[in-house]
């Protein structure tokens, strides 16, 4: 029988000793855990995800986690992330789920990237106990040697955060009108 003594490590942004491992691993200092390719345990590590989820909507919200390039200049309230080993030949051993709230509709997200710098960004917010935190996705305009647009984290101005509240009050009155719970307008004439 198998020793099921052993616990899976869940790297989170919470964790200051999974986040030390985090900062050496983007630093280049350390390499990444080898990716698991078993199915078993692959199974075995989304099941005690699952049962270390801190809220409903982080348990709902799993796997549908949206890459974060998706948002771009979106304000997210950001409550903290987790990290993973990357199966991607190129690019940063390691990407990031990020948990948040979309300021614009209220919409709890799970987003994903692996970029250094956001990475490198998060990694100091949470070194600092910031979290929850505000910001948005910023693309730069100007490309890199290699002809990549570097990706960074700005805290919104006042006027960025004022549309994105202005946005979700619509969003919120337009979910409350066409609630598709209520009785279509015919059913209820004809009560």
């Amino acid at each position: 029988m198998e020793d099921s003594s052993q616990e899976l490590v869940l790297y989170d942004s919470s964790d200051p000793a999974s986040l030390n491992e985090f900062a050496s691993i983007i630093s280049g200092i350390k390499p990444a855990q080898e990716i698991v390719q078993d199915p078993e345990e692959i199974q075995r590590q989304i099941v005690v995800q699952l049962l270390h989820a801190s809220s409903d909507e982080e348990l709902e919200a799993f796997g549908s986690a949206v890459g974060w390039q998706t948002l771009e200049e979106v304000p997210i309230r950001i409550d903290g992330f987790r990290w993973r080993p990357s199966d991607f030949e190129a690019g940063a051993p390691v990407y990031v789920l990020v948990n948040g709230e979309r300021l614009d509709t209220g919409d709890s997200v799970v987003l994903t990237t692996g970029s250094y710098n956001i990475m490198a960004q998060l990694a100091n917010l949470a070194a600092r106990k910031r979290f929850p935190a505000v910001r948005y996705l910023k693309v730069a305009e100007r490309t890199t040697k290699g002809g990549f647009h570097p990706l960074w984290l700005v805290t919104p101005d006042a006027e960025k955060l004022r549309m994105a509240e202005a946005n979700r009050s619509l969003t919120e009155a337009y979910r409350d009108e066409s609630n598709p719970l209520d009785e279509p307008e015919e059913v209820k004439t004809k009560k």
